[in-house]
């Protein structure tokens, strides 16, 4: 497999699932699949940076690698205010 093709793939990660776990958790839909899918789609949104390096470390000067590390850290970024808004929630 290509090192830019690998780096894109593994960019896209935290790409999907941050969208994907804030989905999960304002969505009426529950089961028991549902509430051990959004631990996973989080911890994997937070680990953007590291999916960040990952594909810096492989395909430096490919565009899409660069705007997609940037959405990376947007997806770690996402985590934490969501845990900091809920602690926040909780709190009051």
């Amino acid at each position: 497999m290509n090192k830019k093709i690998f780096a894109v793939i593994a960019e896209l990660i935290p790409v999907i699932c941050a969208p994907l776990s804030y989905f999960l958790v304002v969505s009426s839909f529950d089961s028991d699949l549902i509430r051990k899918l959004i631990p996973v789609t989080f911890l994997l949104a937070f680990l953007g940076f590291v999916f960040f390096f990952v594909g810096r470390k492989l395909a430096k000067e490919d565009r899409l690698v660069r705007i997609l590390g940037i959405l990376d850290c947007l997806a770690s970024v996402y985590v934490v205010a969501f845990y900091a808004l809920a602690i926040f929630l909780f709190a009051l």
